[in-house]
């Protein structure tokens, strides 16, 4: 899955730094960006927290290559055999 933060909707409340920092950074107006948009799979549920955290809701899954940027859901599909 691939993440991304919407810009425009960021207000710099940074709770996606303190939940999954190898994951986010703060632009030079305190903005959050995503330092990783690759999510490997081991990050999966800590990148899922900072998505549900975000007050302004700006962080969004996105399935494809950049530029297939596609509506999100909250969280990944369930890999196969997973139980949710």
């Amino acid at each position: 899955m691939r993440l991304r933060v919407d810009p425009g909707k960021c207000q710099g409340y940074a709770i996606c730094l303190e939940v999954a920092a190898r994951h986010f950074t703060l632009d030079d107006w305190g903005f959050a960006q995503a330092l990783v948009v690759d999510v490997a799979a081991e990050d999966v549920k800590a990148v899922t927290e900072a998505i549900e955290e975000c007050p302004v809701r700006a962080i969004r899954w996105i399935a494809g290559p950049p530029g297939a940027d596609t509506p999100g859901t909250a969280s990944p599909p369930a890999a196969p055999g997973e139980v949710r």
